[in-house]
């Protein structure tokens, strides 16, 4: 039993001899000695001033929609068309006619400046034919005018017997814009006087059973002394003439009916006369208020037989 007593003193003993044992064994804090740190002197850095270059202030460009400009085409004028009607009477035709027929009517289209009809008719009497050539009709009444009523510029009656050229036609349309009834001058089959009347002198009638054409000369004179080209009248034959639309709208159906003249002489005669249909249609054209015109410098051919 002792001897865990004695054990028990020793372990009392070791156990109060472990505390001091220990507190001897550590050994004292030493204070850690931490160098001091000089921070080290970095020399300051002054950045070389460079003067700044004033920037050239650019604009900001902006991208424009583009604009579509319509390119402009420079139109060809249409020149004004005007509607001519060739009345030809008769069904004989020379040679010479024919030729100057297809050469006209040739240059005329290339022109463009013409719309062109043809109107012919024939017969065994004048005043019809003539009213055929304007496209009349006896059954639509006397109140008719001209193709039906069918709108037209000029009305160009040519005989058939007449020789022209396409500058004597071409001549004759545009006098039309000064005057709306112009013919022009062919000599009659006597090779003396014109076949155009300057009066109806009645004076003349009696004693010549004709009224008095002019002469070349009596032209030749008159353009002289006036320098004028048309020379008015109160009839001319109608182997070329053109009439502008608004005359035939003066004057009424059937046009060409003749009239019977009648003139009383100074010793008690009565002289009566049956007007031919050209002469009748030029009586009805002047008392229409119209004033027809012979342009001088028109001067065609006329075609007649000739015995030697």
């Amino acid at each position: 039993m002792s001897t865990n007593d004695d054990n028990a003193v020793v372990d009392t003993a070791v156990a109060d001899a472990v505390p001091e044992a220990v507190s001897e064994a550590v050994p004292e804090a030493v204070p850690e000695v931490v160098p001091e740190v000089v921070p080290e002197v970095v020399p300051e850095v002054v950045p070389e001033v460079v003067p700044e270059v004033a920037a050239e202030p650019v604009s900001e460009v902006v991208a424009e929609t583009p604009v579509t400009v319509p390119e402009v085409v420079a139109e060809t004028p249409v020149p004004n068309v005007k509607k001519i009607v060739f009345a030809l009477p008769g069904d004989n035709f020379s040679s010479k006619f024919l030729i100057a027929w297809t050469a006209t009517i040739s240059k005329l289209w290339e022109t463009r400046k013409y719309d062109i009809m043809i109107s012919p008719a024939t017969g065994s009497y004048v005043p019809f034919v003539r009213m055929s050539t304007l496209g009349l009709d006896v059954l639509r009444g006397q109140d008719q005018k001209p193709f039906n009523g069918q709108s037209f510029d000029i009305w160009i009656t040519i005989d058939s017997d007449i020789v022209f050229t396409f500058e004597q036609v071409e001549k004759l349309i545009q006098a039309t814009d000064e005057h709306p009834v112009v013919a022009g001058m062919y000599r009659m089959s006597d090779l003396v006087n014109y076949a155009f009347v300057k009066d109806w002198n009645e004076t003349y009638f009696k004693t010549n059973g004709t009224f008095q054409f002019i002469k070349p000369e009596e032209i030749d004179i008159w353009k002289k002394e006036t320098e004028f080209k048309y020379f008015p009248v109160v009839y001319s034959g109608m182997g070329f003439m053109a009439i502008r639309k608004e005359v035939f709208d003066k004057i009424r159906y059937p046009y060409f009916d003749s009239e019977v003249i009648t003139i009383h002489t100074e010793d008690g005669k009565v002289i009566r006369d049956i007007c031919s249909e050209d002469v009748s249609f030029c009586k009805k054209i002047t008392e229409a208020g119209y004033q027809i015109m012979v342009n001088t410098d028109i001067r065609v051919g006329h075609i007649k037989s000739l015995v030697i």
